[in-house]
């Protein structure tokens, strides 16, 4: 039997570390806003990184998300950028294979979202600080799922080609025989952002203009870059697309515009939350938290993404143009999502030789 005295010492000492373990624990507070609580953000520095899975291209995430997130927490970010197609896939496939170590995912396809939801991918409950601060339709009432952020599809227009006399505003300039030959939209197979801007033009702005374009000689890109690379070349003068890519290049000084078309915008939401796999679950949940947070909405707008935290202000274009409300976008709800994906893409695969 152990002597009291060091049995009372041991025990002692077993205050001391846990009294400087607290002593060293910091919450992570920024403007007065929690983000994370200081028992949180011990056990994240301990796991030290987290690893993103995401649909958003490097060149807008990198900077906005990552390089904030890493300077405010000290916390390593790793992403992996997948288109949404393709990050279903790879996701599916290796959480079959018990191989998925992804702690944070994200998808722009709600029909998806739900797959990964019933295969327990994307289940875990996780309310961050601001839940009181984002709408009901930005997340799941048990948190399990964020809109992290929402990109808008807007006009973008290479200056070069475009004189200022002949510089669109609404959506139906796509249309204008002017353009012949000279248009472009990426494939409605690329992701949510390309099915809910096709829906969009035919639902908002005119009932035939799938047709209508199409015999106007619409370029269709199988993905962004090589849209956004023949609108900077001038292969290409007005393309719809997203608003986020537009000014990205713009910022290299490529001679291209965005334009905000007064009659609305449609959106591309990425929706994402924890996985129930995840090697570094606390750090995970800050990085939730973080995204949800009004700073990290603060960041988001930097590349031209509306925040999911309400409190955040609204994005600019470089020019200063600020962006119309949210309230003001158009979104496919995501019941009606599952509902016409099928149907719809294979009326417009029919309609332009798509398979």
């Amino acid at each position: 039997m152990a002597h009291p005295v060091i049995r009372l010492s041991a025990l002692l000492l077993g205050w001391a570390l846990l009294a400087q373990g607290a002593a060293h624990a910091q919450a992570l507070v920024i403007d007065g806003e929690e983000i994370a609580d200081a028992t949180l953000m011990d056990a994240a520095r301990k796991e030290g990184r987290v690893l993103w899975y995401g649909t958003w291209p490097e060149r807008n995430f990198n900077p906005s998300v990552k390089a904030n997130f890493e300077k405010d927490t000290g916390l390593k970010l790793d992403f992996i950028r997948l288109p949404t197609q393709s990050m279903y896939q790879r996701v599916t496939a290796e959480a079959g294979a018990q191989r998925l170590s992804a702690d944070v995912l994200d998808i722009t396809d709600p029909t998806l979202l739900a797959q990964f939801m019933d295969k327990g991918i994307l289940n875990v409950a996780h309310k961050v600080p601001s839940f009181g601060r984002i709408s009901a339709g930005a997340k799941d009432e048990q948190g399990r799922w964020y809109a992290f952020f929402r990109l808008p599809v807007a006009l973008g227009v290479n200056t070069a080609v475009v004189k200022p006399q002949d510089m669109p505003a609404h959506w139906i300039d796509l249309l204008d025989p002017k353009w012949k030959g000279m248009t472009s939209a990426s494939s409605l197979d690329v992701g949510g952002s390309a099915f809910a801007t096709w829906v969009f033009l035919r639902e908002k702005i005119d009932p035939n203009f799938w047709q209508r374009w199409r015999d106007l000689g619409v370029h269709v890109y199988p993905a962004v870059a090589p849209a956004i690379a023949d609108l900077v070349r001038g292969e290409t003068a007005i393309a719809a697309m997203g608003v986020t890519t537009v000014e990205q290049q713009a910022g290299t000084g490529a001679p291209v515009k965005a334009v905000l078309p007064p009659e609305g915008m449609p959106i591309l939401t990425a929706w994402g939350g924890l996985t129930s796999v995840g090697r570094n679950p606390h750090a995970a949940a800050v990085a939730v938290n973080w995204i949800a947070s009004k700073r990290g909405g603060a960041a988001l707008i930097q590349q031209g993404a509306y925040a999911v935290n309400s409190d955040a202000p609204l994005p600019k274009l470089r020019d200063g143009t600020v962006f119309p409300p949210a309230e003001s976008l158009w979104e496919i709800p995501k019941d009606r999502w599952e509902e016409i994906r099928t149907p719809v893409s294979e009326e417009w695969r029919r309609l332009f030789g798509r398979r």
